[in-house]
């Protein structure tokens, strides 16, 4: 098993942060998930169902996600699954001065031949996840187009 985690603060309201994590139209902007849709049109909702595509890295195709936590304004969870990988992600929303701080963190599984590579992708992941948390705060604090605002340093925790 993987596991990840990674804070960023956000000059952005708790609001903004939590409505961005439940637009699958905009994960495209700032992870490698394309074609992420919810299933139904309802208000997002434990329990509701979607699906992404991921076109880079080991695991390529369509995964079938889940919402399996949800506190408006404080934390967003989502499940993913493919017959290659068990995905939970849990981001958490705490408000921090007039911003909010996002703790971006999750824990993978590969399934079959690829839990041996575990070992070797646990970097790259993390990495990974931690690049997807400051694109998420850039695309969030952008002020115009093409600028953006000062960036802090994204801090990451094995």
């Amino acid at each position: 098993m993987i596991r990840y985690s990674s804070e960023v603060t956000i000059d952005r309201p708790p609001r903004a942060v939590y409505e961005a994590l439940l637009d699958p139209a905009r994960y495209a902007e700032w992870t490698p998930m394309t074609d992420m849709a919810f299933d139904d049109d309802g208000p997002p909702r434990v329990g509701q169902r979607g699906h992404f595509r991921m076109n880079e890295g080991p695991i390529k195709g369509r995964l079938e996600m889940e919402i399996v936590e949800l506190e408006p304004d404080r934390k967003v969870g989502f499940r993913a699954t493919h017959p290659s990988l068990d995905w939970v992600a849990v981001n958490t929303i705490v408000p921090e001065g007039s911003g909010t701080r996002l703790t971006y963190a999750g824990e993978l599984s590969f399934r079959g031949a690829m839990r041996l590579m575990e070992p070797f992708m646990s970097g790259e992941v993390r990495r990974g996840e931690a690049a997807e948390a400051a694109k998420l705060k850039a695309m969030l604090e952008r002020v115009g187009e093409g600028e953006l605002a000062p960036a802090e340093a994204v801090e990451t925790t094995a």
